[in-house]
């Protein structure tokens, strides 16, 4: 049963982190195409300006500024940083914490789901603890004002 319990777990884990891979590059690839989209749609738009007065004066105006903002290809959200990092401390705290009670009503396989029920479970407070102090954080340094200010 022990062995049958490894080889099951193993195919598992196997296929799991082939996913993550195949998710991995399929989400930089499609990074990398929206960076370069915004980089060409930017150079060109900086092409037309002649000279620095002229770029001046269209950095000053709101589209300007919208144009600087969206430099940068990923925007800085607090809020959907610290959701993701709640959402994966509570699905590997839950998961360690399941893989620790499943321990107990499978004493063949004890050992094995102790080890990985407890580091499941401490990599998700661990990151439940990062979420909070980065709430805080993100709170007393205002980060929430500023964005709520940029939308308005």
């Amino acid at each position: 049963m022990d062995q049958e319990l490894s080889t099951v777990l193993g195919m598992w884990g196997f296929f799991a982190a082939l996913g993550w891979i195949v998710w991995v590059v399929t989400n930089n690839r499609r990074r990398q195409a929206i960076a370069k989209t915004h980089a060409d749609m930017q150079a060109k738009l900086l092409d037309k300006l002649s000279s620095s007065q002229e770029l001046a004066e269209f950095l000053k105006t709101e589209q300007g500024q919208h144009l600087l903002d969206s430099a940068s290809t990923e925007p800085a959200d607090p809020y959907r940083r610290i959701l993701g990092s709640v959402q994966a401390g509570l699905i590997l705290t839950l998961l360690g914490l399941a893989m620790l009670v499943v321990s107990k009503t499978m004493p063949e396989a004890q050992q094995g789901m102790m080890v990985f029920g407890t580091m499941a479970a401490a990599v998700g407070i661990g990151f439940l603890l990062s979420s909070g102090i980065s709430y805080t954080l993100s709170k007393s340094w205002g980060l929430f004002d500023r964005r709520n200010a940029a939308q308005r």
